[in-house]
């Protein structure tokens, strides 16, 4: 009988920490992952910021607290991924219909300040439709705030034709010594007459954009990440509606 106790003791044990470990509360509280995207465990907080918007305004992150907010990161150079992004972007907008700019939220960031400016954003905005703010700043102040979204820079510090281009932006190697040139690293001498000059980078800071997009809760906590272009509009805007439900 002492042996039957003792066996049924132990079922009894192995069932109940079976159940623990199928759901949450037993040994301690689990994170659960609920979003379509990456949920960002542990949430991070997203600091405020102020940068300027694409008509030159002052813009504040904060301005929006108590709301749903969805952060992106792209350049306007950017030929591929960050046209997609913005285009899914404007039909997430549109999904969400009345709830879009009353509970929810879109801004864009440059992740290149050197030629993002506030001219340069409007153009791109206004070309594509975006009624958001599109946002670029001094180096010192968006710095902070790719840290903050851990936007994934690289830098590169070679110039194999020393033009003042990074190797990474350069495409016109070997140009010849002591022309000018512009953000592609060209001179006048290798481009075609219709091309267009523009302010080149640093040397020392070339960005290889390498971030997603990010949902920022109405505490203004970072809370889920979607890979760049890698994501489904529909299923982006139920993360958006498990957030404003909280």
């Amino acid at each position: 009988m002492k042996r039957s106790r003792e066996t049924m003791s132990k079922s009894l044990f192995a069932i109940f920490m079976s159940i623990c470990f199928l759901t949450t509360g037993c040994l301690g509280e689990e994170e659960v992952d609920i979003f379509y995207g990456e949920d960002i465990i542990p949430s991070m907080p997203a600091e405020d910021f102020t940068l300027i918007d694409e008509n030159g305004e002052n813009f504040s992150l904060y301005d929006y607290e108590g709301d749903v907010v969805v952060v992106a990161f792209l350049f306007t150079r950017c030929p591929d991924v960050c046209p997609v992004v913005s285009a899914n972007l404007a039909y997430v907008a549109q999904l969400l219909g009345d709830l879009y700019r009353t509970e929810v939220q879109i801004l864009t960031v440059t992740v290149d300040p050197w030629t993002d400016n506030s001219s340069v954003l409007d153009n791109y905005s206004s070309a594509r439709g975006l009624d958001w703010p599109h946002l670029t700043g001094e180096l010192e102040i968006i710095e902070p705030v790719w840290r903050n979204f851990e936007v994934g820079l690289a830098t590169y510090d070679s110039d194999l034709d020393g033009d003042g281009v990074a190797d990474g932006f350069d495409t016109c190697a070997d140009t010849p010594q002591g022309e000018e040139v512009d953000n592609e690293g060209c001179s006048e001498s290798q481009k075609e007459p219709s091309e267009v000059q523009a302010m080149h980078h640093p040397l020392s800071y070339w960005v290889d954009h390498t971030t997603g997009t990010i949902i920022v809760d109405k505490e203004m906590n970072q809370r889920v990440w979607w890979a760049d272009n890698a994501w489904n509009a529909e299923l982006f805007v139920e993360d958006i509606k498990l957030l404003l439900d909280e």
